[in-house]
Protein backbone atom coordinates (compact mmCIF):
# COMPACT_ATOMS: atom_id res chain seq x y z
CA UNK A 1 0.00 0.00 0.00
CA UNK A 2 2.81 2.38 1.09
CA UNK A 3 4.06 1.99 -2.28
CA UNK A 4 1.24 2.36 -4.20
CA UNK A 5 1.10 5.65 -2.61
CA UNK A 6 4.52 6.58 -3.07
CA UNK A 7 4.04 6.01 -7.22
CA UNK A 8 1.03 8.30 -6.75
CA UNK A 9 3.18 10.68 -5.18
CA UNK A 10 6.06 10.33 -7.57
CA UNK A 11 3.00 11.18 -10.64
CA UNK A 12 1.73 13.86 -8.85
CA UNK A 13 4.99 15.85 -8.44
CA UNK A 14 6.08 15.01 -11.94
CA UNK A 15 2.95 15.99 -13.43
CA UNK A 16 2.75 19.20 -11.55
CA UNK A 17 6.28 19.98 -12.76
CA UNK A 18 5.76 19.14 -16.28
CA UNK A 19 1.95 19.59 -16.86
CA UNK A 20 1.13 22.65 -14.94
CA UNK A 21 3.35 25.27 -16.62
CA UNK A 22 2.93 23.82 -19.85
CA UNK A 23 -1.08 24.38 -19.50
CA UNK A 24 -0.37 28.07 -17.91
CA UNK A 25 1.86 28.92 -20.81
CA UNK A 26 -0.65 27.44 -23.68
CA UNK A 27 -3.62 28.87 -22.10
CA UNK A 28 -5.22 31.48 -19.87
CA UNK A 29 -4.77 29.17 -16.94
CA UNK A 30 -4.00 30.50 -13.41
CA UNK A 31 -1.50 28.62 -11.32
CA UNK A 32 -4.30 27.39 -9.04
CA UNK A 33 -6.84 26.31 -11.87
CA UNK A 34 -3.88 24.20 -13.80
CA UNK A 35 -2.95 22.22 -10.48
CA UNK A 36 -6.15 21.69 -9.44
CA UNK A 37 -7.04 20.24 -12.98
CA UNK A 38 -3.72 18.45 -13.71
CA UNK A 39 -3.92 17.07 -10.06
CA UNK A 40 -7.46 15.63 -10.46
CA UNK A 41 -6.92 14.17 -13.77
CA UNK A 42 -3.71 12.42 -12.49
CA UNK A 43 -5.76 11.13 -9.69
CA UNK A 44 -8.37 9.63 -12.21
CA UNK A 45 -5.56 8.40 -14.53
CA UNK A 46 -4.01 6.47 -11.89
CA UNK A 47 -6.79 4.60 -11.16
CA UNK A 48 -8.62 3.92 -14.26
CA UNK A 49 -5.07 3.59 -16.31
CA UNK A 50 -2.33 2.73 -14.05
CA UNK A 51 -3.72 0.81 -11.75
CA UNK A 52 -6.74 -0.98 -13.84
CA UNK A 53 -5.90 -0.90 -17.67
CA UNK A 54 -2.22 -1.54 -17.55
CA UNK A 55 -2.30 -4.37 -15.58
CA UNK A 56 -4.52 -5.70 -18.27
CA UNK A 57 -3.14 -4.83 -21.51
CA UNK A 58 0.70 -3.06 -22.07
CA UNK A 59 2.67 -0.42 -22.16
CA UNK A 60 1.53 1.36 -24.88
CA UNK A 61 -1.68 0.36 -25.32
CA UNK A 62 -2.04 2.12 -21.61
CA UNK A 63 -0.01 4.96 -23.35
CA UNK A 64 -2.32 5.68 -26.02
CA UNK A 65 -5.39 5.46 -22.98
CA UNK A 66 -3.42 8.08 -21.34
CA UNK A 67 -3.48 10.27 -24.29
CA UNK A 68 -7.05 9.79 -25.50
CA UNK A 69 -8.29 10.51 -21.89
CA UNK A 70 -5.98 13.76 -21.93
CA UNK A 71 -8.04 14.86 -25.29
CA UNK A 72 -11.40 14.20 -23.20
CA UNK A 73 -10.91 15.50 -19.78
CA UNK A 74 -8.83 18.54 -20.86
CA UNK A 75 -11.93 19.49 -23.40
CA UNK A 76 -14.10 18.65 -20.91
CA UNK A 77 -12.29 21.29 -18.13
CA UNK A 78 -11.53 23.64 -21.02
CA UNK A 79 -15.46 23.71 -21.69
CA UNK A 80 -17.58 23.71 -18.87
CA UNK A 81 -15.37 25.02 -15.92
CA UNK A 82 -12.52 26.87 -17.32
CA UNK A 83 -12.33 29.11 -19.74
CA UNK A 84 -8.78 28.45 -20.89
CA UNK A 85 -8.96 28.76 -24.57
CA UNK A 86 -7.57 25.71 -25.31
CA UNK A 87 -7.28 24.87 -28.69
CA UNK A 88 -6.85 21.35 -30.78
CA UNK A 89 -3.24 22.18 -31.29
CA UNK A 90 -3.09 22.90 -27.44
CA UNK A 91 -4.39 19.44 -26.23
CA UNK A 92 -2.20 17.67 -28.56
CA UNK A 93 0.72 19.33 -27.08
CA UNK A 94 -0.96 18.94 -23.61
CA UNK A 95 -0.89 14.90 -24.63
CA UNK A 96 2.00 14.15 -26.28
CA UNK A 97 4.19 15.70 -23.25
CA UNK A 98 1.69 13.71 -20.81
CA UNK A 99 2.14 10.93 -23.71
CA UNK A 100 6.17 10.64 -23.22
CA UNK A 101 5.75 11.20 -19.56
CA UNK A 102 3.47 8.45 -18.95
CA UNK A 103 5.42 5.80 -20.94
CA UNK A 104 8.39 5.47 -18.80
CA UNK A 105 6.29 5.63 -15.99
CA UNK A 106 4.64 2.68 -17.07
CA UNK A 107 8.16 0.91 -17.48
CA UNK A 108 9.07 1.70 -13.94
CA UNK A 109 5.49 0.18 -12.67
CA UNK A 110 5.79 -2.95 -14.40
CA UNK A 111 9.52 -3.13 -13.39
CA UNK A 112 8.71 -3.34 -9.74
CA UNK A 113 9.06 -6.76 -8.47
CA UNK A 114 6.23 -5.75 -5.83
CA UNK A 115 3.28 -4.89 -8.21
CA UNK A 116 -0.04 -6.37 -8.45
CA UNK A 117 -0.24 -8.33 -11.98
CA UNK A 118 -3.12 -9.70 -13.86
CA UNK A 119 -2.73 -12.65 -12.38
CA UNK A 120 -2.25 -11.76 -9.03
CA UNK A 121 -6.15 -12.18 -8.04
CA UNK A 122 -5.85 -15.97 -8.90
CA UNK A 123 -4.00 -17.33 -6.47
Amino acid sequence: MLAMLGKLLLKLLINGIIIVPILMYLTDATFMGALSATYTFSLLTYIVVDQLFLRLTNNMAAVLADMLLTYAYFWLVERHFYDWSLTFTDMTIVALAYGVMEFFFHAYFQKDKGRIGRHSFHE
